[in-house]
């Protein structure tokens, strides 16, 4: 027989399941204790425990509560397999709304409408009643569909962990939609308005050369700001025009600026460079070694490109939050510096250079990214797009 049922107190009956025995010859077995008003509903009960158990449709254990579960993701997961930045983002999220919601839920009790009220309260006038900081008055504004989702894809990623070890059968947030966002538009700038942003920086002054090659390598590039952060002068291979990417640098409040391995695998790469930016980076690194001498025994080696008076390695914002000014003031369109990576992707496209190649020197691990979000038409092959046609339609038409 399967299962067997033990009477116990009142009404009160364990159910086993016989599994089988283990290497040393025991028999395995699965227990669940029901309550039950007859020995007959036992029965029936068991009958369902044992369907389950042979389906693989249960699981043994106590049940972890929610605010429990983050301890384990945080400590077998988060801290070990996220970059630092994802993670201190998520914590902010978990500590902020999530676990102040769900600490009261047992991970395998919580179901899809729970979420729903979630996803809900965060969209109304209130985020979460924080009853352990706030007395249990409600804080905070609505949140955005943009950031709900954002809350989604943690808490589901989160949810089917616990799928993958065994403490809960199901992931609820399956069984949820999140808020429809729209696709964020990246913007970018076409071949005139980079033509222009190239020949502002080309007049800038020595005491801003630093920023003027930051700028520059990265639209001829395509690195991504912590990239453009970490190289050091020996990832520079002057002789054949290349720049190796193999590390990025980062800032945390509590970390400081500190350095990591690129975004993936397929970030650690070479990208090749044309001599014009090969002399510009020799210009520079002339005038880095003389900055390097003037402060002696001041200096902090720390052979980073991009460095402070001293040498230390700049705050990566610093070069940001200069190229938001910087076209302000030459009246360009702003757009944040990864714009920069998107513009690089975009020219290079419309010049007919192939997206496998494209795709190689972003560092994309997939050539989907780079097609889904890096490649756009500019105005004037638009333009010349629609010419074509008109000839191809009609010949004889001036």
């Amino acid at each position: 027989m399967a299962g067997s049922i033990e009477k116990r107190k009142g009404d009160s009956y364990r159910l086993v399941y016989f599994a089988g025995y283990n290497l040393k010859g025991k028999t395995i077995k699965k227990t669940k204790t029901v309550h039950c008003k007859s020995m007959k509903e036992a029965k029936i009960e068991l009958a369902k425990f044992v369907a389950d158990c042979e389906k693989g449709m249960y699981i043994e254990g106590k049940s972890l509560k929610f605010e429990d579960f983050v301890e384990i993701w945080k400590r077998d997961y988060g801290e070990k397999e996220l970059a630092p930045s994802t993670y201190t983002r998520y914590l902010g999220m978990l500590n902020s709304r999530i676990i102040p919601y769900f600490s009261h839920f047992h991970v395998d009790k919580i179901k899809p409408t729970d979420i729903m009220q979630f996803y809900d309260l965060l969209s109304k006038d209130t985020q979460i009643v924080r009853r352990k900081n706030n007395n249990g008055k409600k804080t905070g504004k609505p949140l955005s569909s943009k950031t709900i989702a954002e809350h989604h894809r943690l808490l589901h990623a989160m949810l089917q962990k616990a799928v993958y070890w065994q403490l809960i059968l199901a992931n609820p947030a399956e069984r949820v939609q999140p808020p429809k966002t729209r696709k964020p538009k990246r913007r970018y700038y076409d071949d005139e308005q980079s033509k222009t942003l190239v020949s502002n920086l080309m007049e800038l002054t020595e005491d801003q050369i630093k920023y003027k090659v930051a700028i520059l390598l990265t639209l001829f590039t395509g690195v991504r700001l912590g990239e453009l952060m970490g190289l050091e002068w020996n990832d520079i291979n002057f002789k054949d025009g290349i720049v190796c990417v193999n590390r990025s640098s980062q800032y945390l409040a509590e970390k400081g600026v500190f350095t990591k391995t690129p975004k993936t695998e397929s970030s650690i790469r070479e990208v090749g460079i044309p001599d014009f930016v090969v002399s510009l980076l020799e210009e520079y690194k002339l005038w880095y070694d003389n900055q390097k001498e003037f402060c002696g025994e001041l200096w902090i080696d720390s052979n980073r490109l991009f460095v402070q008076a001293d040498g230390k390695p700049m705050h990566p914002s610093t070069i940001s939050k200069w190229f938001v000014k910087f076209v302000e003031q030459i009246g360009l369109p702003v757009i944040n510096f990864h714009g920069l990576r998107h513009t690089n992707a975009t020219l290079l496209i419309a010049q007919n250079i192939e997206v496998p190649i494209v795709s190689a020197r972003l560092g994309h691990a997939q050539l989907t990214t780079t097609l889904n979000f890096y490649v756009h038409p500019i105005i004037a092959h638009n333009k010349t797009a629609g010419f074509a046609l008109e000839n191809l339609l009609l010949p004889g038409r001036q």
